[in-house]
């Protein structure tokens, strides 16, 4: 999924007052947590998408589990709207298939098996 595919979908499904910008944001963030909590990469290593540069960018997860981005979106947007059941269903739903794209991952991947090597042997 592209990021502009991401962003009209939850503008279609969840209409609202937020700014593409905004918006991007919480897409950022939520790739942010792919990005260091999934694929394991160093804070400096992450990569934030900027409109309009990166409009056309596939996103990171792939179907089936790309539908992770737009849970998270719909409940940033709930949870701006102060409504705040909405938002603990929404979390919940990004909950559960942001863990089951990490258990996939985790499990086809192994991205915790790589050998570092380093210069010292301060460990």
């Amino acid at each position: 999924m592209k990021v502009k595919e991401v962003l009209e979908f939850v503008d279609k499904v969840k209409p609202n007052a937020y700014t593409e910008e905004q918006k991007l944001q919480w897409l950022n963030d939520c790739e942010g947590m792919v990005q260091t909590q999934v694929l394991l990469f160093a804070p400096v290593e992450i990569v934030r998408y900027a409109l309009p540069k990166d409009q056309n960018t596939e996103l990171l997860v792939e179907k089936p589990h790309d539908k992770l981005y737009l849970s998270y979106l719909y409940a940033m947007i709930d949870f701006a709207n102060g409504e705040y059941n909405k938002y603990q269903n929404s979390m919940q739903m990004f909950n559960t298939e942001f863990s089951e794209f990490t258990r996939w991952f985790a499990g086809a991947y192994r991205p915790a098996d790589t050998n570092v090597e380093r210069e010292d042997d301060a460990w």
